[in-house]
């Protein structure tokens, strides 16, 4: 058992579940979803409200619901629609990745703010669609931004990676050359 878990890859996959089930295992309490998923949702439509309303003043935020004011129109974000579980994955991918817990960190935090930044887009074209076709809405909502929200998770991930691997290999031949003393 022990020599199964010597290969890097058995070692990353067990890692990233267990950092995975304990993050899920917490987002699926209900004091998590009271003190940290409701607000952390409310907090999105304000900022989305607070984004969009210099060029849109009938943008208005109603705790979980985005609506214009002409009644034309609104998104209730919902624990789905916030992005947090797309968060909790990329961050167990990250922090389980075999390089420096700083760098791991670091990495976590700069994807959750990428993912974050691109659902708040997704809100808005959500929003200004549900002033139209229900079916268009629908397809959007369900199809297009889902699996956009999801690539953009393994895309971060698939870059930090390629990242760490070119900073390990730079520490690696910095050490070569220091040791033959170039």
């Amino acid at each position: 058992m022990t020599k199964l878990f010597r290969n890097p890859g058995i070692r990353y996959l067990a890692t990233f579940a267990i950092v995975g089930l304990a993050l899920f295992s917490v987002l699926a309490t209900p004091w998590a979803e009271r003190l940290f998923v409701q607000p952390f949702t409310q907090g999105l439509v304000d900022v989305t409200a607070f984004m969009v309303r210099p060029f849109d003043a009938r943008v208005v935020a109603d705790g979980d619901i985005l609506r214009f004011s002409d009644g034309l129109g609104a998104v209730q974000v919902l624990a789905g629609c916030n992005a947090v579980e797309v968060c909790a994955l990329l961050a167990a991918a990250i922090l389980a990745f075999p390089a420096r817990f700083r760098d791991c960190l670091i990495g976590a935090v700069l994807g959750i703010v990428a993912l974050q930044t691109v659902n708040l887009f997704r809100i808005i074209t959500l929003l200004y669609l549900s002033r139209g076709s229900q079916e268009v809405f629908e397809f959007f909502h369900h199809y297009v931004w889902d699996a956009m929200i999801g690539l953009e998770g393994l895309l971060v991930f698939f870059f930090w990676a390629r990242w760490q691997g070119r900073q390990e290999r730079a520490a690696r031949s910095g050490e070569t050359s220091a040791e033959v003393g170039v």
